[in-house]
Parts: structure tokens; sequence; C-alpha cells
């Protein structure tokens, strides 16, 4: 295979791997894909050689860096080569810029190119000089500012040629003279002088060694991007600058090894003293070589550019200034080389026929060899990487977008089942939680001050309830008192009449009293429960669900079942007790008769009182004896066997109570104080309601965790909903509800692509 059909071939490949490349990393840059690093990085390493190698293809060249240190003699290797004196060669800095040499068929197509730099480049270089201490530059960029500015506003020229030599002022006034070549960014030659070969192009390096750091990227940038590398080197051993060669030429194309692509010419050898000492100079390079890099001794020429120009009359003055006298250097060479043929000695003993010779057979018969090592193995790492990222990839996705779109809902479904799970475990965890601390009763080490558990802050509203309508009992009962009387006086006030009309109308006004108090009961237990479920709501991320399932959507509904339960819990002691303390007067018959009416279950009454008077705590004997129990001091030392009354009724008081109005009045409001005593100290525990509260609270703790199934399918209906409280748990994975066919669909591109690298 030729250059020709070798160049199209592989620009061909190349631009099918790139192709490659480029679906396999969009694949393989999607998050969800899970590809691993490595194989990421791997195409992105790959990626950019096989770039530049595609774009020299595309513009069938091939390039040859000419490189070594500053003053090494490559401008006059290259001179040589072009058989003209043309790049300027002096004894100090003679190229600041790159100057590119491209090789052109007709001698119609000969010309010189010259870049200048813009406003922007020109000042990056000035801080790039600053940075680098080169004041000598600066210096001289100051004393000719007006010329730069000049050349700068001039901008890119064109100068056709025929003969090389009719360039060579322009050349040597952009490239190398400091008045105009600061402003010079770069300089391009077209010319058939160079090769035989159309494409070829080389490139002429400022020394690594110069001190710019412009230069060092310069150069990694064309080692990076080259075919094949002309190493001028003029000292026995290495260089630390020419080592960077070396490294450069090795990072920049890691398919082909440095051996396969770099020639060195040892220059300057007119200068070695004998032949001894050139032999000596050839072998300890050659080892040198042979070790750093294993480059076989035949890539390795000797010789002089310099010579060359001198001995064949292609030197100009100041060539011959540096080189010296022709005689002189060919009495020289012959000393060193051995060669007493004059003609034989102008061409090979200067090392230029060879080196051209040695390039020539590379480019015409290794360089396709090259080409095919370099890019077959970017091929073979792109594809095999891509490859291995689609069979990842694909053992999770299919191509197909119906496929895929069913495979990543019921794959959403699993995950999120899978999420749902732990989190129901947390939500549980949570509710327990809550409930032992805010409910039932939270420990006091961890308890604030005046901060309550939902019983206690019930048993409090109970006592403020009782309190409350107490006192508007007393209002209302003693506003009618009047009335009452009046109404029992005929003429004369009647005592017990009077006392059992009052009494009677008193209870009716105790059991409107007891049904609104278990109203009112239901009512905030209603609240407790309410803000239970508000908590379990806030669980389930403020679902409209959870109430409308804990409690039938009602919450009149779920008032009247609690102030049933409640009333038949209250009622059942609540009542007996008025029944005894308000249904007569004491020692009244009625009284009496209720008395033995009551069943045991009233006792209960007294287990359950915590009052710390003992007249209350036995209910019977309270209702038996009435307010004597705390006022007598002889019935309370006979009953109780205390001394003294509990209270001493004031002197006014007694002698009130000889009238009948007034001994009526002092019993009722004795007996509704009774009452409302039992009502605070015994009735509450009798009744249970603590238990009850706690039942009617653990019950929607109880029915809410019995209900997983039901909030399984709450939670699944909030995510599809997206609701932005559950939104803000979830996985970033789960989070879009919409099916995510962006896998598939560059898996499917990326199986196209591998698929035309086959046909």
């Amino acid at each position: 295979m030729d250059w020709q059909t070798a160049s199209s071939y592989y620009e061909t490949r190349l631009s099918d791997a790139l192709n490659v490349q480029r679906h396999a990393l969009n694949l393989a840059m999607l998050p969800q894909a899970e590809v691993p690093s490595k194989l990421k990085e791997a195409l992105l390493q790959e990626a950019e050689p096989t770039r530049r190698q595609l774009e020299r293809l595309k513009k069938r060249e091939f390039r040859i860096a000419v490189v070594g240190l500053e003053k090494a003699g490559k401008s006059t290797f290259i001179n040589a080569w072009l058989e003209c004196d043309l790049l300027p060669a002096k004894g100090g800095r003679c190229t600041f810029t790159t100057t590119q040499i491209y090789s052109v068929e007709n001698e119609s197509e000969q010309r010189l190119e010259v870049q200048t730099r813009t406003e922007d480049e020109f000042i990056n270089l000035l801080k790039e000089l600053e940075k680098a201490g080169a004041q000598e530059d600066l210096k001289t960029i100051r004393a000719n500012e007006i010329t730069l500015q000049q050349v700068k506003r001039e901008g890119n020229l064109t100068f056709p040629f025929t003969r090389l030599e009719d360039i060579r002022e322009p050349l040597k006034k952009y490239v190398a003279d400091e008045k105009y070549a600061h402003a010079v960014l770069e300089a391009r030659l077209y010319t058939n002088k160079l090769a035989q070969a159309e494409g070829i192009v080389f490139y002429d390096v400022p020394g690594l060694d110069s001190g710019l750091a412009k230069h060092v990227d310069e150069a990694q940038e064309m080692l990076s991007d080259c075919d094949a590398v002309i190493l001028v080197q003029r000292f026995t051993s290495l260089r630390e600058k020419e080592l960077e060669i070396i490294k450069f030429t090795e990072v920049g194309d890691k398919n082909v090894t440095v051996a396969d692509k770099l020639f060195v010419f040892l220059s300057r050898i007119d200068s070695i003293g004998s032949a001894e000492a050139l032999r000596t100079h050839i072998e300890e390079a050659s080892q040198d070589w042979l070790k750093r890099t294993n480059l076989p001794r035949q890539r390795i020429v000797y010789g002089s550019a310099g010579a060359y120009l001198i001995l064949n009359g292609l030197a100009g003055e100041q060539t011959k200034l540096e080189i010296g006298d022709a005689s002189n250097i060919q009495a020289q060479l012959k000393r060193l080389t051995g060669i007493a043929d004059e003609e034989t000695l102008n061409k090979n003993g200067t090392g230029i026929p060879e080196i051209k010779e040695k390039i020539f057979h590379y480019i015409n018969t290794e360089r396709v060899s090259i080409l095919k090592k370099r890019c077959e193995t970017s091929i073979n790492k792109i594809l095999s990487n891509s490859e291995d990222i689609y069979n990842i990839v694909s053992k999770k996705y299919p191509e197909n977008p119906e496929e895929a779109k069913l495979f990543e809902e019921n794959n959403r479904r699993v995950l999120f089942t899978e999420w749902w799970n732990q989190k129901w475990e947390t939500i549980k965890a949570d509710l327990q939680k809550y409930y032992e601390f805010s409910v039932v009763n939270k420990p006091l080490d961890s308890l604030a001050v005046n901060s309550l558990t939902q019983i206690q802050k019930f048993r409090e509203r109970y006592i403020q309830i009782v309190e409350n309508e107490m006192n508007q009992l007393r209002e209302k009962t003693f506003k009618n008192k009047d009335t009452i009387f009046l109404a029992n006086s005929n003429p004369e006030f009647d005592r017990m009449k009077a006392n059992f009309a009052w009494r009677d109308d008193l209870y009716a006004d105790i059991s409107k009293l007891l049904s609104s108090i278990a109203h009112q009961l239901a009512i905030e237990l209603k609240d407790e429960a309410l803000k239970l479920v508000e908590y379990m709501t806030s669980l389930l991320w403020e679902s409209n669900q959870v109430k409308a399932r804990l409690i039938d959507n009602s919450e009149d509904y779920f008032l009247s079942k609690l102030e049933n339960s409640l009333s038949v819990l209250f009622l059942r002691f609540a009542r007996p007790v008025a029944e005894a303390l308000i249904r007569g007067p004491v020692n009244s018959d009625t009284r009496n008769k209720i008395i033995r009416s009551l069943g045991v279950d009233i006792e209960i009454i007294d287990n359950y009182y915590s009052g710390e008077e003992p007249a209350f705590r036995v209910l019977k004997r309270y209702v038996k004896y009435g307010s004597d129990l705390i006022f007598n001091p002889e019935i309370r030392q006979e009953v109780l066997g205390i001394k003294g009354g509990a209270i001493q009724i004031p002197i006014d008081v007694v002698n009130d109570l000889s009238y009948p109005k007034e001994a009526v009045i002092f019993e009722v409001e004795n007996d509704i104080n009774a009452f409302e005593e039992y009502l605070r100290s015994a009735i509450f525990e009798a009744a249970g309601f603590e238990s009850f509260c706690i039942q009617e609270l653990k019950g929607l703790v109880d029915s809410f965790r019995d209900k997983e199934g039901t909030w399984t399918g709450v939670a699944f209906n909030e995510w599809l909903q997206e609701n932005p409280l559950l939104l803000a748990e979830i996985p970033h994975n789960l989070k879009s509800q919409e099916s995510n066919l962006e896998v598939s669909e560059r898996l499917r591109q990326l199986s196209i692509a591998l698929k035309r690298t086959r046909l």
C-alpha cells in the first residue's frame, strides 16, 4: 500500500473510529450508565493524538520536526537540505519563531507566507518575556517599537518566488531580524526543493534552551503532532533540554516508539580534533541513544551541514565567516573521515546526502508501516474500549426505545419500592418516638419547662372545662334561686318543697353540664388526635390521603364517635354522683333511697378519689351526712375520727343557718361543691379517661402502622405526582418521573457506529 492509498484508507478508518469514540464517550458520560472512569479516561486520552493524526491525513501532510538546542545548527541543516543558504544561521539567536517548510510539486506554487501577531498575541508575548526575565528581548522590543507596530499594521504577507535565493532577505527580515521578528507569529515557506514527495513539511522550531516558555510550548505541541523527528545534536551526551525532546515525543505519540520516528544528526564534526575522537564521539552517542530509546545505529548520521554548504559552493558570506575556509574544512574532513576523493568527500563526508537518503527511504517505505502501526493501535484502543462500554451498558439497558421505556419504568418502580421499604421502617420508628415522647410520657430529663404530653394536656383541659362549667352552673343556679323560692312560698316559705324544687331544676342543668363536658372533652381529644394525624401526614409528605384514610375523611363523624364514647364513660360515674348529691336533700327519703340503690360500681369512685379532704373519701358516707362531715366538729369526730371542722363557719353564717332559706342555700351550695370535687378529683380517673385517650391515640398509631399497604400506594401516588417534599428525599435517579431513554438512545447510536467499523 503506497502512502496516498494508506492516507486515504486510514483517514476513513480514523474518522469512523473517532465517530465511535464520540458516541461511546457520550454514553459513558451519563451517570446512570455507570461506566468505569478508567474506560472514559482511556477514550479521552486516545482521542487527541488520533484527531491530530486525522487532521494531518486530511491535509496529506507528513510532518518532520527539526529540533535541537540553540546554535546546534538546525537552520544550517535545513539550508544544506534545501541546497540554499537561506535560513539565517549567525552566531547569536537567529530564529525567533517557528518556520514551516512545505513541499510543493510545481515551481509556480512556491511562496513565502508571513503571519504577524495580533495585538493580543503581542501583549501575551511581552508578559511571557517579563515572566522569563528576558530583559534583552524586552529592551530590543522597546528600541524597535515603531518598526514592530508597523509590521503588525501591515498584517500577513505573501512573497511568491522562483528561486529560493529570491526570498532570502524577506525571510531573514521576518524570522531573524530582531527589529521585525518579534511581531511575527509564524513563517511558512512553500518550495519544490524540500522533497520529491508532496505533503512533506519541515518544522524549524527555536531551541528549547532559549529560556522562553513559548519556545518550549511550541516544541511540545509540534513533537506531539509530527510523523518524524530529526534531532540535530552537537554534543556527545544528551543535554537536559534534549531529553525533554524525547519526553515530548513519547507523550505526544504513545502508539509508536521514539525509535520508530527519530533520526539523529551528529552535527559539526569538522570541529572535532581527530579521527579517533570522532569515532569515540560517534560510539558514545550511539550507545547513549541505544540505552535511552533503543534507537538503532543506522538512524544516527554524523556530518557537518555547514561544511556541505561550503564545499559545494552553496554558502553565503555569513556562513563562510561562521564555518571557515573551504580548503581548511576539506582538509579537516579528510583527516576525520579518511575520504581522499574530493567529490566524494564533498558529498558523503558531510553526512547531508546520507541523512537525506535515510529520510527519503523512510518516507517512501517505512512511513506507511509506521502510519499503520500508529493508526491501528489508536483504532484498536478506541474500538476495544468502546465495545467494553457497549457491553457494560447493554447488560442494563436495551437499545429499543419501547423496551427501554418499559425497562426504565420497571426498574424505577423496583428502585422506588426498595427505597420505600427502607423509608417505611424509618417512618415507623419516627412515629413511635413521637408517640412515646409527645403523647404518652416524655422522660423528665428531656422535658422542657412547662412542656406537657398530650395526655397531660388532656387532663388539664378537663379540669379547666369542669371549672368553667361549674362556674356557669352556679351562676345560673343562684340566679334561679329567688324565683324558685318565691314559687314555693304559699304563703310561707316551704323549706323542703323549695329544696326539692331547686334541686330538680339544678339536676336538669347538671345533666346538660355533663353532656357539655363530654362534648368539650371529645373536641379536645379530637384536636389531640388531629395533631397526631397531622404528624403522621408530615411523615407521608403532607399527603391529603392520610387524614382521609385514618378518620374516614369526616371530622364531624370522628367527633361524634368520640363524644358518644366519652359520654358513656362519663355518665357511668358522673350521673350516679349527681343523683346521690343533687336529687334529694340530706336525710330525705329520696336521698336515703338513692344511697341504698347505688351499686358496688359507685364504690369505684372511692378508689380513685385523689383529693386531700377525708370527708370525700367515701361517697356514700358523704351523701349520708352531707356538709356536716366538713363543717360539724362532732359529726366529723364521730364519723371520721378527726377533731375539729375542716373549715370553721363564721358566726354570722351560723346565725343565718337558723333561717330556712339560708339553710337550704348552704346545703345545696355545698352539695354543688362536693359534686365539683368529685368531678375534679375522682371521676376523670374512675371513668378511665386517660386510658381511653391513650387507647384512641394508640388506636390511630396502630391503624397507621397496619395500613402499610395503603401507605405504599399513597407513597407511589405522591411519587408519580412529583410531590416536592417527597422528591427532596429520594435519590436523584428517582426524581424525574419521565422515562429516561437517553442511555438507550446513545447505546443505539454507539451500536450503529460500531457496526460500521466492522463492515
